[in-house]
C-alpha cells in the first residue's frame, strides 16, 4: 500500500544522501552542506513528530531544488534526476498535507 508519509521521508533522505555526496563535487561545498543538514534535519523532524510543519518546510526545500534544477553545471541526466525527485516530493510534501487536512476536518464534524 501506498503511504505518503514514508515517500516523503523517503524522498527527504534521498535528498539529503544526494546532497551530502555533492559536498565533494561542486564548486561551493558549504551550499550542499547547508541543504544536507536542511533536508535531514526536516526529514528528521517529520518522521519524529508527524507534523504539518516540517511537511511543509519538507515541500519549500524541494520547490528550491527544483527552481535551481536547470541551473545546475551538471549532465542533463543529473538534471533530470534532481528536478523529476525535487517534483516527486513537493506532489508527496503536498498529499500529505492535504491528506492532514481532510482527515481533521473529518474529525471535527464527526465529534
Amino acid at each position: 500500500m501506498f503511504n505518503a508519509r514514508i515517500a516523503l521521508i523517503l524522498a527527504g533522505l534521498t535528498f539529503a544522501t544526494w546532497e551530502t555526496v555533492d559536498i565533494f563535487w561542486i564548486s561551493f561545498p558549504a551550499a550542499a552542506a547547508v541543504f544536507a543538514a536542511l533536508f535531514l534535519g526536516a526529514t528528521l523532524w517529520f518522521w519524529r513528530r508527524d507534523s504539518l510543519r516540517a511537511a511543509v518546510a519538507l515541500m519549500l526545500l524541494f520547490a528550491f531544488e527544483a527552481a535551481v534544477a536547470p541551473t545546475l553545471k551538471a549532465m542533463t541526466v543529473t538534471k533530470v534526476a534532481d528536478l523529476t525527485l525535487a517534483l516527486t516530493g513537493i506532489a508527496l510534501a503536498i498529499t500529505v498535507v492535504v491528506t492532514r487536512r481532510r482527515t481533521k476536518a473529518s474529525r471535527a464534524v464527526a465529534a
